[in-house]
């Protein structure tokens, strides 16, 4: 299989950091002083984050239940992760920083270095304002208590895991079916390549694109029992294991089994997924959105049902999904009042009504048990076991959100995260390191034992 070059002509995206590591007394330097009563002067509350219109106007729509009329909510978009992470770092240099932001533990614990952020523990127990920390997603609430000083500074906000979108049409005419609640396996993929890859009817060019070469890895290496970091920031790929996978990996690219996004110079298989150029593709379930095809409007696009099924899994290996989205932390250089008003709006966009409501219109997931509960989610998550020719148009538009639903509530009991860590390099300097190593293997430019030196060599290792 041919394979585009240019794989080498991505750049390593510069890191911004304040210090060489997370202390351990960062968040005993921050005084929590919680009020007795809510203020009652009007308080505007700034929150930061890298979400487009839609979402935005999401959560002004939730705001309208917010129960205290004098505290407001003012949004302000930083475009994508890289950017908000480097807005912030650059606020806490300049002492310009947002009330609430959003951002992954990686990004929060290079701000701890500046000892932006404050520990949340005591608004979570407050017998007044506090939450049910049980109620909470259980992986999800480990991602946000892995910091190394013990407290805990972010709470999940919205969050998703990954799944698979496959061509329904092209796999029932090949005699394949798949469930929401049942994996499809590596060897699975292997099995079916002979029917599926090829030029004629219901076939693809390529079987299976990863959308994430760096979750692939950091996934993958669950999956296969293969080390790749830990809390104390050693990189730990230069192992047999590890080996051993890319290795099969390799085999399934030059095979057509496994593709990644750079095979049509694209960032996401969502373009040749709806294209018919490949015929299954794993991505974000907040993504799902982009895999329906709409040929209406769109020519290129091929005219097809699509399915949603579990994130692929190593057979005999460890059960894994990982889990994405953005937490949200309160930043330091606040005021106890605007401390108070910020909790309070962090938890009401997170109680279970307004998890539920953004999660059925965004793809993401909701953070709390209870709203699998509620009656409009329990609701939306019965369209995805309803005839797609009994549905309503409004059923319509929800299928596509609903399965991708289910499948991440079937996932949540695997769910898995990266540790984040602060060092001599920073935890996603490490992931994005290890998507240039797979992209480069892809891309035919570099051997599998080139592609780890290499890596390990960047990173300092």
């Amino acid at each position: 299989m041919k394979k585009k070059l240019f794989a080498l002509l991505l750049s390593v995206t510069s890191v911004f950091v304040l210090g060489a590591c997370l202390g351990g007394a960062s968040g005993e330097d921050v005084e929590i002083n919680i009020p007795d009563e809510v203020p009652t002067e009007e308080i505007s509350v700034d929150m930061w984050h890298a979400f487009g219109d839609d979402n935005v106007a999401l959560i002004e729509d939730m705001m309208e239940s917010f129960p205290y009329d004098n505290i407001t909510l003012e949004q302000l978009s930083q475009g994508g992760y890289d950017g908000l992470r480097q807005a912030t770092m650059q606020g806490v240099v300049s002492g310009e920083t947002p009330d609430i932001v959003l951002g992954y533990p990686d990004h929060f614990v290079e701000y701890l270095t500046g000892k932006a952020l404050i520990p949340l523990e005591e608004y979570i127990d407050h017998d007044e304002y506090g939450v049910d920390r049980d109620d909470f997603i259980q992986g999800f609430m480990q991602e946000n208590q892995q910091y190394e000083d013990g407290h805990q500074y972010s709470l999940p906000f919205s969050k998703s895991t990954e799944m698979v979108v496959y061509n329904k049409d092209a796999f029932d005419a090949q005699g394949y079916t798949f469930s929401t609640d049942e994996y499809i396996y590596w060897s699975d993929l292997e099995a079916m390549a002979d029917d599926m890859i090829g030029t004629g009817d219901n076939q693809c060019g390529h079987l299976f694109n990863y959308d994430s070469p760096d979750n692939l890895f950091i996934n993958g290496s669950a999956q296969f029992g293969a080390p790749y970091t830990n809390q104390d920031g050693e990189i730990l790929i230069d192992n047999q294991e590890t080996r051993d996978m890319l290795n099969y990996w390799q085999g399934l690219m030059d095979d057509n089994i496994l593709a990644l996004p750079i095979e049509w110079d694209e960032e996401f298989g969502s373009t040749p997924f709806v294209e018919g150029d490949v015929c299954m593709s794993q991505g974000s379930t907040a993504g799902v959105r982009y895999n329906l095809p709409d040929p209406e409007n769109n020519p290129s696009h091929l005219d097809f049902e699509v399915g949603v099924a579990p994130v692929i899994q190593k057979e005999d290996g460890n059960l894994s999904a990982i889990q994405q989205g953005p937490n949200v932390a309160i930043m330091s250089d606040t005021s106890d009042d605007v401390r108070l008003a910020a909790w309070l709006i962090i938890e009401h966009l997170t109680n279970a009504e307004n998890s539920a409501y953004f999660s059925m219109n965004t793809g993401y997931v909701p953070v709390r048990q209870s709203s699998f509960e509620t009656t409009d989610y329990v609701d939306f998550l019965a369209v995805a076991d309803k005839d797609p020719n009994d549905l309503t148009p409004t059923e319509q538009d929800q299928r596509p959100f609903a399965l991708a639903a289910t499948v991440a509530q079937a996932q949540q009991d695997i769910y898995n995260f990266e540790p984040a860590f602060l060092g001599d390099f920073t935890s996603s300097k490490a992931r994005s390191e290890s998507a240039l190593l797979l992209e480069g293997i892809y891309a035919d430019t570099r051997t599998v034992n080139e592609a780890i030196d290499r890596m390990l060599n960047q990173l300092g290792q």
